[in-house]
């Protein structure tokens, strides 16, 4: 398939002869304005930007800060065309972005060797971030197993517990539930880090952890430690790292899953939306799980019971915007945990 340029000038003349440099080569759209390029680039994937400066009512340097400024768009590679160039510009391209600048008049065989190049980079970059990530999963997904192997009795909790947490959360990003914070990115990194929540078992005795029965007073309070134990290794994860946005939201789940809607919870007693959405996202899938899973010290709840439970803690355990969204979309749990 054909890497999609979109090229936006005001001056036909340029569009016209940059289209016949680089047709044949490229799919190419042709903008004649900035305001309609970034209308276009709402809706449509492009795999490189060529814009030019001087253009009226917005000129390329706003454009492009507009396009920097979209979470969506940001990583488009963008060639600014110019006439001239000094120091001046060169620094503006550079602060806005841009990966390079071709001067006026467009010498074709340069134009298309910068265009070769940085469509070549930008896939490398496409390439290395598709393995980072591929490789956090893994570790995240390895780190989540070795608590889990610990203790037969919450086996494939992480796992189903993860998926519990992105059916509900796909669910509140459809009904724009919480838009200001429920971004498509904030979104992605929830599901992510999902795994992570009880990473923090890992530093709870076996005596404690393993007990084949209820805990008692002194065994819960030492419990309930796993949710700042988890806090504290992720946030080791954050500072020896480039603080990826995944560990942010994992650590506030770890910490935070156990927090209720009406301050009864722990480790901080926060209430209302002093708590962090992620974690009152999780607590719904945790609870779920753990309600549906047969324990040494209780039998496993029906689907149909567990949700009784789970909605007569609205507005007490759980968030009343979720739980709303959840009562709607329920049936996909028990669809999910009968197929796992």
């Amino acid at each position: 398939m054909k890497k999609h340029i979109l090229i936006v000038d005001n001056n036909i003349l340029n569009l016209k002869l940059l289209e016949n440099f680089l047709e044949g080569i490229y799919k190419i759209t042709l903008m004649n304005s900035g305001i309609e390029a970034i209308k276009f680039l709402i809706n449509n994937k492009v795999d490189l930007i060529l814009v030019d400066i001087n253009m009226p009512n917005m000129n390329g340097y706003e454009t492009v800060k507009k396009i920097k400024g979209n979470v969506n768009l940001k990583d488009i590679p963008v060639i600014f065309l110019t006439s001239k160039v000094n120091y001046e510009i060169e620094a503006k391209i550079i602060e806005l972005g841009a990966v390079d600048f071709v001067r006026k008049p467009f010498v074709k065989q340069m134009l298309r060797n910068k265009i070769k190049i940085y469509l070549e980079v930008e896939s490398c970059r496409k390439n290395l971030d598709e393995k980072i990530n591929r490789l956090q999963d893994v570790i995240i997904i390895s780190l989540a197993e070795l608590v889990e192997c610990r203790d037969e009795n919450t086996g494939g909790h992480v796992k189903r517990t993860a998926k519990y947490v992105k059916i509900l959360t796909e669910a509140l990003l459809e009904e724009k539930v919480y838009e200001n914070i429920l971004t498509k990115e904030y979104a992605y990194d929830l599901i992510k880090s999902a795994p992570l929540h009880d990473i923090g078992k890992i530093g709870i005795s076996d005596a404690t952890l393993l007990k084949n029965g209820s805990l008692d007073d002194e065994e819960f309070e030492f419990m309930k430690q796993h949710t700042t134990l988890g806090a504290l290794a992720l946030q080791k994860m954050i500072d020896e790292s480039n603080g990826e946005s995944f560990l942010y939201l994992a650590k506030d789940m770890a910490k935070y899953h156990h927090e209720k809607w009406d301050g009864t919870g722990y480790p901080d007693r926060l209430k209302g939306e002093e708590i962090p959405l992620c974690a009152r996202i999780m607590a719904i899938g945790d609870v779920y799980d753990a309600l549906t899973t047969k324990r040494p010290y209780k039998k496993a709840f029906s689907h149909d019971e567990s949700i009784k439970i789970i909605l007569k803690g609205k507005g007490s355990s759980f968030d009343p915007k979720i739980i709303e969204v959840f009562e709607k979309i329920s049936y996909k749990f028990k669809i999910e945990k009968e197929a796992l």
